[in-house]
């Protein structure tokens, strides 16, 4: 190891069983388990599925992810493994309008609101706190279902979100 290596301090948390629940170096950054992340997207074809008004965004294809199995394709919801700051990104085109009323919803709870006029294009970053097991969904409720662009193209992955736990 280097001199700055040898350095960092590091934190084991431990369960109440005795065995390692977490590990933190002396910089804050989680060495155990792995950084819980998920990349997912509308999976399919070039293509403009519809998603009717107060619908979950149907994400349904896992693109990446690290620290577990926490992206539940069958209900598009993302299950926080760690309690945490997480980092949500968001980008998705849409096809033909130009409104969208946007939510990101914890444990179906609305916690943040996006809206757009005159674009198809929407993209955000956003941090959020929450406690292990509460979970991340999208909805919207723009009035009439709105045709999100999909293609799992590795070059070509226009409606994403991804979910990271950064500390």
């Amino acid at each position: 190891l280097s001199n700055h290596m040898s350095n960092l301090l590091v934190q084991n948390i431990k369960h109440t069983n005795g065995t390692t629940a977490q590990t933190i170096d002396s910089a804050g950054r989680i060495l155990y388990p792995a950084r819980p992340h998920a990349l997912v997207d509308l999976g399919g074809d070039a293509s403009y599925p519809a998603v009717a008004d107060g619908a979950t965004l149907p994400f349904d294809n896992v693109v990446y992810e690290t620290g577990g199995s926490n992206y539940d394709t069958s209900n598009y919801r993302y299950v926080a493994p760690i309690t945490g700051l997480y980092q949500i990104c968001f980008s998705t085109i849409l096809e033909g309008v130009t409104t969208l009323n946007l939510h990101l919803r914890v444990n179906s709870g609305i916690v943040h609101r996006w809206y757009i006029a005159d674009a198809r294009h929407m993209t955000w970053t956003l941090m959020y706190y929450v406690n292990a097991n509460d979970y991340f969904d999208l909805s919207h409720d723009t009035g009439a279902s709105r045709n999100f662009y999909q293609d799992s193209t590795p070059t070509n992955r226009y409606t994403t979100v991804s979910y990271t736990l950064i500390g």
